[in-house]
């Protein structure tokens, strides 16, 4: 049905032409949004098809997931003619890096940097979930007042979370406007119905994008969001495997063994090798077995105390184990990486497996930290950063994250 050409007449009682965008609402509203065509109306079939079949054919012959990422920047770039186009991935902490990108020559890149969570707070994350692209044609705009702006059958306001001319957040436009951004787009990128990134389109100067493009940029976002999981399944296939080999031998080793401490412990390499880990503790009643490099047998009963309030189905893990816990600080060489598991129910059955701190550098989109400013009449506010120059973080007390993969063979073992 979208869009519908609509003749309408002005306060001056002129017809003009409005490309009409109907949605329901979901507070189960219908709304109709006016567009003002630009002339820009590429609603060929012909052209949709060839472009889609186009970039089909390449995805089929990609098999990891960097070079997706890469080929839908340049893709989606070719669509729209914006000057930089980048796929955005959340990590688990909230904050984002670009992971690919397609731009201008003669503009920054900003490939591999991160972005703090608060960029974009869990309220946005949700719009972008929902409403699967958002495009801002000029961050300097004129806002409209919504006439009228309660609904006449309720008294209520109208939910516009799905709105295509949604007013912007005040302090998202000044951070667009901190990088020199004229008109922004982000596509949402899906994976098992959650955020999992965005394709972040910017570009200098005020740009419109009609409908159809927008459909277009839309589709190639939902074709990215079904590869993510085949792709990211095939990243590290070999490991993986390997890793599934070593449980079903530890399982089946535990199995046909009568003494769970004895049977855990009789293969200290592959005890460590099941998540990778540097050292290993096995807790059945009083008893404590130490493998590898690990804290004490006093510092890791300590730990166990503080940490079976937190297991969560028998489970707790971190990568960041003196942050949570702060007495860790004195063995973190050993164990800022921390898996938990409960074997029993029944008895005070635990294995845990450490890991060292790693110090990393993070190269960060300018300051991540908070940053306030005053407003006209004195107040205090969150302000976004003014510069996006890369920004170096020297991170301490981490270790190597923990993979998905890992941590779902923990689980298996488990049950």
């Amino acid at each position: 049905v979208n869009p519908l050409n609509l003749n309408l007449l002005n306060p001056q009682n002129e017809t003009m032409l409005f490309y009409g965008i109907v949605h329901r609402a979901p507070d189960n509203l219908l709304i109709l949004e006016l567009e003002t065509p630009t002339g820009d109306r590429p609603d060929d079939f012909f052209q949709f098809y060839q472009l889609t079949r186009h970039t089909l054919t390449k995805i089929q012959g990609i098999s990891d997931l960097s070079s997706l990422c890469q080929l839908i920047a340049e893709e989606v770039r070719k669509i729209i003619g914006f000057d930089r186009v980048m796929v955005y991935r959340f990590e688990r902490d909230g904050s984002g890096e670009v992971i690919a990108e397609n731009k201008r020559s003669d503009l920054t890149s900003y490939l591999g940097l991160h972005f703090p969570d608060q960029d974009i707070p869990k309220q946005a994350k949700e719009l972008y979930r929902l409403n699967k692209l958002r495009l801002i044609p000029n961050i300097n705009y004129h806002p409209a007042a919504l006439i009228p702006n309660h609904c006449p059958l309720t008294n209520a306001s109208p939910d516009l979370s799905l709105s295509v001319l949604r007013s912007v957040s005040p302090i998202h436009i000044e951070y667009l406007q901190n990088m020199k951004v004229g008109a922004s787009m982000s596509i949402s990128l899906l994976k098992k119905n959650q955020l999992w990134g965005l394709i972040a389109c910017h570009h200098n100067t005020p740009k419109y994008l009609p409908y159809q493009s927008r459909t277009l940029c839309e589709f190639m976002g939902k074709i990215m969001s079904l590869e993510l999981s085949n792709k990211e399944e095939n990243e590290n296939l070999d490991d993986k495997i390997r890793l599934k080999n070593l449980q079903s031998d530890f399982v089946e080793s535990i199995y046909q063994s009568e003494d769970f401490v004895e049977a855990v412990g009789q293969d200290r390499e592959r005890l460590l090798n099941l998540v990778n880990a540097t050292g290993a503790a096995i807790i059945s009643n009083d008893l404590v077995m130490l493998f590898g490099k690990t804290p004490s047998e006093n510092e890791i009963n300590q730990l166990i105390d503080w940490v079976v309030p937190l297991l969560q189905n028998n489970l707790y893990y971190t990568d960041s184990l003196p942050k949570v816990y702060p007495p860790a600080v004195e063995f973190k060489d050993l164990a800022c990486g921390l898996i938990v598991v409960s074997i029993t129910k029944m008895q005070r059955n635990f294995i845990l497996w450490f890991r060292p701190e790693v110090i990393q550098t993070v190269n960060w989109g300018g300051n991540p930290n908070k940053q306030e400013t005053m407003d006209e009449e004195g107040n205090l506010r969150m302000s976004p950063r003014k510069s996006f120059e890369k920004w170096q973080e020297i991170v301490q007390l981490k270790s190597l994250p923990w993979q998905p993969n890992e941590i779902d063979g923990i689980v298996e073992l488990r049950s």
